[in-house]
Formats: structure tokens, sequence, C-alpha cells
């Protein structure tokens, strides 16, 4: 199998990147935002005064937590496709970070809604 061009390895990184990106700070904001606001309305309690708003929080700052490694991963993607070292793994990696990604903020939006 030939190894792809670093054309074919730019443009689903770049994707995956601007995904990973975009979900760890303005979807991580808006999502934080909003669940925590309805879950201190509900409660009257703020995250450090009652449990259910601290599990919310907890699942938030644990999705950001692992929205910024994925970043991270992405960055040292982008430094292995630069440096041309092997981009057909480089490829695959870079198309299944932004899944990764949009399924982890997924499951960690989900956990804290769910938690109260």
């Amino acid at each position: 199998m030939t190894e792809p061009r670093p054309a074919d390895v730019r443009t689903p990184l770049r994707i995956s990147l601007a995904l990973v990106l975009l979900l760890a700070t303005f979807g991580s904001f808006g999502a934080g935002f909003g669940i925590m606001t309805d879950c201190t309305n509900t409660f009257s309690c703020t995250v450090t005064s009652c449990s259910p708003c601290a599990t919310a929080g907890s699942w938030l700052t644990g999705g950001w937590i692992a929205q910024g490694v994925l970043l991270l991963a992405g960055v040292v993607l982008a430094v292995l496709s630069a440096r041309r070292v092997r981009p057909a793994a480089v490829r695959r990696a870079a198309l299944v970070l932004g899944p990764l990604a949009a399924v982890l903020f997924a499951v960690t939006t989900t956990g804290a809604t769910t938690s109260f």
C-alpha cells in the first residue's frame, strides 16, 4: 500500500482539530453554562453547596479535560504530519479524532444532565 500524500493527511486532521477545538471551547462553555444554570435554578444552590450540582460540575470538568487531551493529541498529530512521520497512521488517527471528540462531548454532557 502506498503512503498517503501530505494533503490527504492534512484535510482530515484540520477538520478533526477544528471540531475538537470548537467542542473544547464554545461547546464546553455553552453546555456548562446551560446545564449548571439549570441545576442551580432547580436546586437553589451552587456547585459547592449541593451534591447534584457538584456531580454535574464534575462531569463537565472531566469532559473539558478530556477534550483538552484530544486537542493535545491533535497537535501531536499535526507535528507528525508536518514532519511526514508515518502519514498513514496519522491519517487514520485524524479520522478518529473528530468523531471521538463528538462522542465524548455527548457522553459527558448527558452524564451531567442526568446527574441531577
